[in-house]
């Protein structure tokens, strides 16, 4: 059996734990407790297996295929909705992550022995009524017709395609903070195997939040603007220095009365190991770390910046293929439940990939004209329809039968990786409402 399958499976015994329970009642005993048409786990399932569709139709298919005979009305099943804690996908996520990071028969990929993490925040449009606006902000300009939006944060692993952390925000937040509170528990989820870094925007860097990466033994690498730390970054005499940062008056007024003065305070300067990178085209590009250099010289942060485009394709296969902006319902607490499932779902689906990737390299690499990939529109796609016919399987045989079946059928599905295409490429849609080249797979 592979890896991912056993993975899948402890998830779904960690759905019907007793433990899993007490989070999804969000500390309201009385909460969850009658048996009904449609129990906790037929709750959670019925959202796993969510499509975008109607609720009504969303409700008729679920039940359809779990229950025939049976129906239940929009209003029950939005009553069962509204009381689920939605940290109840969050726990399911975070117990699946460190089923991977944490057995020993596993290796993640690293890159010179370090898991290569990335913060980065987005925007999540949702709907806009009283109360969303009145919890996460509304993004439209003064005096412009509102639009509520959720600032979503996430730690990615970009070498492994896991969520490792998310929160859901106010529109605007501060994502470096957010970051910082995030990477103190990453050790909870990967264990203390692997070391590792994070790869850092150059929207996020601070003065603060570099002292406390410091202080607490984060590695860190964070692209700086020209306007950060101007000074230092005019005096540098090679392209690999370590820079004495002086913490002036002028750095520390702005954190005067704020939770970031006490390590403002705590020094009158620091170190940081500046790198200047030249690009293709002719621009350089200077980051700032605390890498040591006999093991990461200047040469490769060139490859270790570019890593973080993973977290930006996380996103938009969050966005675009898994739809996570198409809510079921106007709610707060269905809003954030949807996103939590969402990534849950992000998250099982690259494991998956990932898996079959692995097995089939040799495949994939020697067999075709082209070392080929797996396509992954058509593996979510997959997944997304077979999957409750595997959840709700209660012989064993049978459930590993199905789950065999579809990775077969996934693996099956490859596309080419063309480097260096040549050939130009229309942007954009072909059709006016439908395009032909980025069509849905469920």
């Amino acid at each position: 059996m592979r890896k991912s399958q056993n993975r899948l499976l402890k998830d779904q015994n960690n759905i019907l734990s007793d433990v899993f329970l007490e989070v999804c009642r969000g500390g309201k005993t009385n909460t969850l407790v009658r048996l009904r048409k449609m129990p906790l786990e037929d709750l959670v399932y019925s959202m796993i297996n969510r499509k975008g569709l109607t609720l009504k139709m969303e409700l008729r298919n679920y039940m359809k295929t779990t229950h025939p005979g049976t129906e239940i009305s929009k209003p029950g099943y939005l009553k069962q909705r509204m009381k689920l804690n939605p940290d109840a996908f969050k726990f399911l996520y975070q117990e699946h992550n460190k089923n991977f990071y944490q057995d020993e028969e596993v290796e993640p990929y690293t890159y010179k022995g370090f898991l290569i993490l990335a913060a980065d925040g987005s925007d999540i449009n949702i709907p806009t009524t009283d109360e969303t606006i009145e919890k996460y902000g509304s993004a439209s300009v003064r005096g412009g017709k509102p639009c509520a939006q959720i600032g979503l944060g996430c730690i990615y692993d970009v070498l492994n395609r896991f969520i490792l952390e998310s929160s859901i925000n106010t529109v605007k937040f501060d994502e470096m903070r957010v970051a910082q509170e995030q990477l103190k528990g990453i050790k909870d989820t990967i264990g203390n195997r692997y070391p590792y870094l994070v790869v850092i925007y150059r929207g996020y860097p601070s003065t603060p939040a570099f002292l406390n990466f410091i202080d607490d033994g984060v590695y860190f690498v964070a692209r700086l603007k020209t306007s950060d730390y101007k000074a230092e970054q005019k005096e540098l005499k090679s392209n690999d220095e370590d820079v004495d940062i002086t913490l002036t008056k002028a750095r520390r007024r702005n954190y005067i009365g704020k939770k970031e003065e006490t390590i403002m305070m705590s020094r009158d300067s620091f170190s940081m190991r500046f790198v200047k990178v030249c690009l293709d085209d002719g621009k350089s590009e200077i980051f700032a770390t605390n890498l040591p250099r006999d093991k990461f010289p200047e040469e490769c942060f060139a490859e270790l910046y570019h890593m973080r485009w993973g977290i930006e394709t996380a996103y938009e296969v969050l966005k675009d293929r898994l739809k996570i902006e198409n809510f079921t319902g106007i709610k707060s607490v269905l809003i954030e439940q949807d996103i939590n499932s969402t990534i849950y779902v992000s998250n099982l689906a690259e494991d998956i990939i990932c898996d079959i990737e692995e097995s089939s390299q040799e495949h994939l690499k020697n067999d075709y004209k082209h070392t080929m990939q797996l396509n992954r529109n058509l593996s979510i796609g997959l997944l997304k329809n077979d999957l409750i016919y595997i959840l709700i399987e209660k012989d064993g045989n049978k459930k590993v039968a199905l789950l065999q079946a579809l990775y077969d059928e996934i693996s099956k599905n490859v596309v080419p990786i063309r480097h260096d295409r040549h050939y130009h490429r229309t942007k954009g849609q072909l059709a006016a409402n439908f395009s032909n080249t980025n069509k849905r797979s469920f």
